[in-house]
């Protein structure tokens, strides 16, 4: 997986005080979308919010926080429990409308989609101005009825599944992608060595990045386009080992030919974040991701900070997993307190 695709979670043995409620002296900000409603919670940045009527609420027309629609920007602060739950102190709701490069960057991707539709393929420009073929374009078939499935379960309810594409493309490699237009892309490499709780947790972390926006969030700081084929160029021609050129190699494949995929640490936390909360609510195992992250470790290398630049801008796998298993304490250490929406494990089970 390249640079801006690392899957990374570690879960975490529950402490024996997950379950108190007494208050946590760090403060929290939050600046995400409305995604699920679990009364007396909100999930915001996939995070558990408890809105009281000591919380200031700012929501337009919406008297009441579970009245804003899902989908909604919201930006809340707090503090956060000791049982993870985050008292909010004050909300902010606004209507997601269209935002400053938001056009251009679904032009972009749209246009990107239909030349892989047209060559039936996904070819990339090596550093050399070669044409390299990435992999054939498959668009039907069970490989590509397994990716939908999962999918369509992960997706918030509300992104219309019907503006989704799924693709799978025919590569040994593990990756995966998620424009921001939402057509997704599965590389047939993970497909056999990948469980369906595997593979939503890759997936997961891929649909963060289009349901908030990270291309169009991005492109407004110029890390787009030419400017990051040209940082990848760089960068892969420092990495002296041949596994580390092979894997700078495939960080261009999809990276430097579509928009804004060269992600901000905070944007690739945010995925881990919200794609750990898609995983976990669509009735999936997260208990699965620590020896997944392993295998990733394992075939593709954690020894510096160069190779890990193209499995997305984070510090290394320890300092990453350290932070996720904070994460997934404070979030799902007691399903009591937040159990997986009731649809999904029905689904599911």
């Amino acid at each position: 997986m390249h640079r801006h695709k690392s899957i990374t979670f570690f879960f975490a043995i529950l402490f024996a005080g997950v379950g108190m409620r007494t208050e946590a002296a760090a403060k929290e900000k939050l600046d995400g979308y409305l995604e699920f409603k679990k009364p007396p919670y909100l999930i915001v940045d996939g995070q558990r919010l408890e809105v009281t009527k000591r919380t200031k609420l700012d929501a337009g027309r919406y008297r009441s926080a579970f009245d804003v629609p899902l989908g909604y920007s919201v930006k809340a602060q707090g503090r956060r429990r000791r049982d993870g739950t985050i008292a909010a102190k004050s909300l902010q709701a606004t209507r997601n409308g269209s935002e400053f490069m938001e056009g251009q960057v679904m032009s972009a991707t749209n246009e990107e989609e239909r030349k892989y539709l047209a060559q039936r393929a996904i070819y990339d420009t090596g550093p050399h101005g070669e044409r390299k073929l990435v992999g054939r374009l498959i668009t039907d078939g069970p490989e590509v009825e397994r990716c939908r499935r999962i999918v369509d379960r992960l997706l918030p309810s509300y992104v219309d599944p019907d503006s989704v594409r799924v693709y799978v493309v025919d590569n040994k490699a593990w990756n995966a992608m998620a424009m921001a237009n939402y057509s997704v892309y599965v590389f047939s490499g993970l497909l056999p060595d990948m469980d369906d709780d595997e593979l939503a947790i890759v997936l997961g972390h891929e649909l963060a990045h289009a349901t908030y926006e990270h291309s169009r969030r991005q492109a407004r700081s110029g890390l787009v386009g030419n400017l990051a084929g040209v940082a990848a160029i760089i960068a892969s021609q420092r990495i002296g080992s041949e596994r580390g050129r092979v894997v700078a190699e495939g960080a261009t494949l999809l990276g430097v030919t579509t928009v804004g995929n060269v992600y901000s640490r905070s944007y690739e936390d945010q995925a881990d974040r919200v794609g750990l909360r898609y995983v976990y609510e669509a009735g999936y195992d997260v208990r699965k991701a620590p020896p997944l992250w392993k295998r990733f470790a394992e075939k593709y290398g954690d020894g510096s900070r160069v190779t890990n630049f193209f499995f997305g801008d984070h510090s290394l796998a320890s300092q990453r997993a350290r932070a996720l298993q904070t994460e997934i304490t404070r979030n799902y250490g007691n399903r009591n307190i937040d159990p997986p929406s009731a649809q999904a494990v029905a689904q599911r089970w």
